[in-house]
């Protein structure tokens, strides 16, 4: 995977794996986060409808995230 660093945004540059279309149809971007723990950094994606909400979304998760459990399966829809 490729970040475009600065921060930037750019509806027409993601490769289609990297776009996802919501119930309304609207575009979802998936976004690169990343973290420190342990001296090593981590990362981790999000899906989001620009670069303002993704920073939106980390700004919720800072305040509100909680850890749910051990993920062992998922099952296409």
């Amino acid at each position: 995977m490729t970040v475009v660093r600065p921060k930037v945004f750019n509806e027409t540059l993601p490769d289609g794996a990297f776009v996802r279309h919501d119930a309304e149809g609207r575009c979802v971007f998936k976004f690169a986060l990343e973290y420190r723990f342990n001296g090593l950094l981590w990362a981790s994606e999000i899906w989001a409808y620009s670069l303002e909400d993704a920073e939106t979304r980390v700004q919720a998760m800072r305040s509100t995230l909680d850890l749910c459990g051990q993920v062992f399966c998922e099952v296409q829809a």
